[in-house]
């Protein structure tokens, strides 16, 4: 897998709808059936869209060479949206606390359906990012054989999808212990998760600008 590739695929992995959804499906029954379905559609949505993308790329001939502006440009953009995300996180919108019980409650409810379950893996992932979008254009500028694209794209989502993938195997490897220690994340991150998001999600954005602009002047 390209090495352009691997930096998008960790980037585009800081997710944080998606950990906290992870995180709500590790109470209540069949802990491990529900994070299994939630992964299982979420790797399904991303492999379908990407599958897709890298074929509009493919057809559209956009090589590396005809498009090097654009690409260093996906990078700056999605650098952009990374700080704009950051910037929602640390200033989230006030909400009434007995408001935010109930909707807590009610989503809690929801994470009981295996079908609402499936949707929300969907939902979660249906919509590309600029950094998934630029993942898969670094695979199309391989030009590689149509399997070996698919076979990059496929180590590509495993590692933007580890946010969800390793609680998975660890509720799959220690279903009793996985459930604490999730328990003991949701704790951690009440405390000092928007913090450490802000830091991470910032960086990766501050990061991403800079290698959009070397290569817009490389």
């Amino acid at each position: 897998m390209p090495s352009e590739t691997l930096s998008l695929a960790l980037a585009a992995s800081v997710y944080p709808p998606a950990l906290a959804a992870i995180i709500a499906l590790g109470r209540g029954e069949e802990v491990r059936l529900r994070v299994v379905l939630l992964v299982m559609a979420a790797y399904f949505t991303v492999f379908v869209i990407g599958s897709l993308m890298l074929l509009l790329f493919t057809e559209a001939g956009a090589t590396s060479s005809q498009t090097r502006t654009p690409a260093a440009g996906v990078y700056v953009v999605a650098g952009l949206v990374m700080l704009w995300l950051a910037s929602r996180l640390r200033h989230p919108r006030e909400q009434k606390p007995k408001a935010a019980k109930e909707e807590t409650s009610k989503t809690d409810r929801y994470l009981q359906s295996r079908w609402l379950i499936l949707v929300l893996g969907v939902v979660l992932y249906v919509i590309p990012s600029p950094i998934f979008v630029g993942g898969v254009k670094s695979i199309a500028d391989t030009k590689a054989s149509t399997g070996q694209e698919l076979a990059y794209l496929a180590e590509m989502l495993l590692i933007m999808l580890w946010i969800i993938e390793l609680p998975m195997l660890m509720l799959i490897a220690f279903p009793t212990r996985g459930t604490e220690i999730l328990e003991s994340v949701n704790s951690w991150f009440a405390r000092h998760g928007r913090t450490l998001s802000v830091l991470v999600v910032a960086g990766i954005g501050v990061y991403l600008i800079i290698v959009g602009v070397v290569e817009l002047l490389g």
